[in-house]
């Protein structure tokens, strides 16, 4: 739906500006609608991330008659991007508005649009009068940037601790877990065993700590002994992916079932020379799926869980394996020596996704 909107709107934009030939167009100069923001500039902050920094609103499009209505499409997006990479289209009436807080825009343009926290951007927004009735008419459409600087997030260091760890419940023995947006997201990939296990900010130190919230995808800060100290829980010992949102309070860990996974062939840019093998990318939320994107050449490939050839293979049920097909099996040796094969009309830039859950293999052409 997405995708159709998007196509909508930059065709709409394009045919708002050469014009109609319909005969009350020519009559009626539709040039009404006004898009307006509540401010030109807006500096964010990180206290208060939920009060409102900036509103867009607009008024009603030329009237066209009793025979026609409209509803009003909106968008937003980094200025002058075309809306390649807009939030999605929202439907409105006449004389509405839409606001945005200081965490929404943060997280548009840090983590959406991937813009350097701390710098002053323009956004851009654009609202179409999608018209309804007998006869076709082309939308009004308005536009207006504003310029928006975010801050940088103060750091904030996170560390696992608890039975299930390898400190144990030794605080000053607490593992430091990746940051990979200060203060918001973090990561961690280890071995846990049968137990618990919570967060703290300081060595040392039991508060405050992060615990199991109301069930094993939510978290809560705990601030004082009264406070309840659940912790999330362990049945069975492995290396584990932990991915932790304090800007939403919610995590997800799973146990790993391969830690890497590689390409290798002479299909890929490392041939078949194991010191070149191609490392996937763990899905930051279920890091049991793989993804590459790149070039494929005509050749063959396969999928090493190790870096070594006569390690666990991923590869097709068949020799010369059609990358049309999702079936995959995993063998724990090189043995039968099945790959995939590229020919040269494939040839081109894709992406490969392994779900090493469900078995299931896509090559994408990009």
């Amino acid at each position: 739906m997405k995708t159709i909107y998007h196509i909508l709107f930059s065709l709409l934009f394009v045919l708002a500006f050469v014009g109609c030939d319909d005969d009350d167009d020519k009559v009626i100069e539709r040039n009404q609608l006004k898009l307006t923001a509540s401010a030109q500039s807006a500096t964010l902050t990180p206290d208060a991330t939920d009060d409102e920094i900036i509103s867009f609103s607009w008024n009603e499009a030329t009237s066209l008659g009793a025979d026609y209505t409209f509803s009003y499409l909106f968008q937003i997006d980094i200025a002058d991007n075309n809306f390649q990479s807009a939030t999605d289209v929202r439907t409105f009436g006449p004389n509405e508005s839409i606001s945005y807080s200081s965490a929404e825009l943060y997280d548009l343009i840090v983590e959406k649009w991937g813009k350097t926290a701390g710098e002053a951007v323009y956004v851009e927004a654009r609202v179409a009068a999608k018209v309804e009735g007998p006869k076709f008419k082309y939308p009004e459409i308005a536009t207006t940037k504003v310029q928006i600087t975010t801050y940088k997030p103060t750091s904030q260091p996170l560390y696992i601790t608890g039975t299930a760890t390898t400190g144990g419940t030794d605080l000053n023995a607490a593992e430091k877990i990746t940051e990979l947006s200060n203060g918001r997201l973090y990561n961690w990939r280890g071995q846990l065993k049968q137990g618990g296990f919570k967060f703290i900010t300081t060595l040392g130190q039991a508060l405050p700590s992060y615990n199991k919230g109301a069930d094993n995808s939510s978290v809560v800060k705990r601030a004082s002994e009264t406070e309840a100290d659940d912790l999330f829980q362990i049945n069975e010992a492995g290396l584990y992916y932990i991915y932790l949102s304090l800007k939403d309070m919610t995590i997800s860990y799973k146990k790993l079932l391969y830690e890497n996974l590689y390409l290798v062939g002479n299909a890929t840019a490392a041939g078949w020379d194991i010191e070149k093998i191609i490392a996937m990318t763990p899905d930051n939320l279920n890091p049991n799926i793989f993804t590459y994107q790149g070039a494929l050449q005509e050749g063959e490939l396969k999928i090493l869980a190790q870096r070594k050839f006569d390690g666990t293979t991923f590869k097709p049920l068949v020799e010369n394996g059609s990358i049309e097909s999702t079936d995959v099996q995993v063998t724990p040796g090189e043995q039968p020596d099945y790959k995939w094969k590229i020919t040269a009309e494939q040839a081109g830039l894709y992406k490969i996704t392994l779900d090493t859950e469900k078995m299931e293999i896509k090559f994408e052409k990009q």
